[in-house]
């Protein structure tokens, strides 16, 4: 494989280009803001809680019983038992693996919503690199029509042009006006959308650029990498893990529960202290829980390889649509689009091109430089996919 197969040469426009900015910044105050993933390490810190305290001692048990006799004033005799109910230490052992377990399945599920939010954040400062760079375009074919209408209208003037040129130049004005106020609109709008994974607070985004995209030695390693650093197969393995663990904690369910505790009974002014030893037998209630919890790790294990394999087809088309991106991006010659429309720009002020031949020529070019930017665009996202388990 060619190593410049993921390598393109990202260039930044000459046209009206701002004061650049990294994007990483922007993800991280996102990151910290981004109500969803407040509330799930909010939920996540409560799960863990609560897993915890269920594999915690269960609460003492007091009990205090009066007795009443004929004859006698007051309580004739009484009755004190306190008592503790407590597992077999193995079983605590092997529920505080399980929670240990339940917290990592969590952690990766926390990260394969992270990566979402980050992801899509990203590819919307990519749009916004993107819209400048348009806006660069059309910067600069407004500076042209600017330069042509001056002169035109001199030469109209003169009656070296007719109204029909000075026209043509005047609707072309027109319509980038239209393109220019479309491209401001869309770019408020994916400030806003971006202030909104923010928390709704406002970002300060200025002018973005894309990262720098290394070349790849091997396809196969990258696919392979992709797949094993996935967090939706982490969260899947983990789950795998987690219930191959509750069938052995299911196992331990057999052994029956103890009690101690001290007991104190009196009678009149005579009192007799003694301890209190039981268990308890879970022969009903743990008869299907081992079943359940097998069918619940075979369907984990499903779960897994279906996730695995999802991963696998999207890397493998995604890496084909990004070569085919690699190869339609280098096939625009950036310097030859350039040069063309200096020339042109030059023939029809000095008169030897019509003005209707030179919009003509000239919006072919500007639309091949817009799709250009389109494509590079496309590209750039398309990495920041197949790279989303690394944000």
């Amino acid at each position: 494989m060619n190593r410049a197969y993921l390598a393109v040469a990202v260039a930044a426009l000459s046209y009206g280009m701002m004061d650049a900015g990294d994007i990483d910044p922007v993800l991280q105050e996102i990151e910290r803001n981004n109500l969803e993933l407040k509330a799930l390490r909010s939920e996540n810190r409560a799960s863990v809680l609560d897993m915890k305290g269920e594999n915690s001692l269960e609460a003492p048990s007091v009990e205090y019983s009066p007795f009443f006799r004929n004859g006698v004033s007051g309580v004739a005799s009484s009755e004190l038992v306190v008592s503790q109910e407590f597992d077999f230490p193995t079983l605590y052992a092997a529920r505080n693996k399980s929670v240990k377990l339940q917290q990592e399945a969590l952690d990766y599920e926390y990260q394969a919503a992270r990566r979402n939010v980050l992801l899509t954040a990203k590819q919307k400062c990519f749009d916004l690199v993107m819209l400048d760079h348009m806006r660069g375009v059309l910067d600069e074919r407004m500076a042209n029509a600017d330069e042509l209408l001056v002169m035109y209208e001199k030469k109209f003037a003169e009656g070296g042009a007719t109204s029909i040129e000075l026209n043509r130049i005047k609707m072309e004005r027109m319509d980038l006006q239209a393109e220019l106020l479309q491209n401001e609109t869309l770019r408020k709008k994916t400030v806003q959308e971006l202030s909104l994974l923010n928390g709704e607070q406002p970002l300060s985004v200025g002018s973005l650029y894309y990262p720098e995209i290394k070349a790849v030695e091997s396809i196969e390693a990258l696919r392979k990498e992709i797949v094993d650093n996935d967090a939706g197969v982490h969260a899947a393995e983990a789950s795998v893990a987690l219930s191959q663990q509750e069938i052995r904690v299911n196992k331990q369910g057999w052994i029956p529960k103890l009690s101690v505790g001290y007991r104190r009974n009196t009678d009149m002014s005579e009192a007799s202290n003694g301890f209190l030893v039981g268990a308890s037998f879970p022969i009903f209630s743990n008869r299907n829980k081992v079943k359940a919890s097998r069918a619940r790790h075979v369907a984990a294990q499903l779960n897994l390889d279906n996730t695995r394999l999802q991963v696998e087809s999207e890397a493998e088309q995604q890496l084909q649509e990004l070569q085919r991106l690699h190869k339609a991006i280098g096939i625009y010659d950036l310097d030859l689009l350039r040069q063309s429309l200096l020339l042109l720009k030059k023939a029809v002020m000095a008169g030897s091109m019509s003005l209707v031949d030179y919009y003509t020529e000239a919006d072919r070019i500007y639309q091949k430089w817009q799709t250009y930017l389109t494509l590079e665009n496309q590209y750039h996202n398309l990495w920041a996919t197949l790279n989303r388990n690394s944000l």
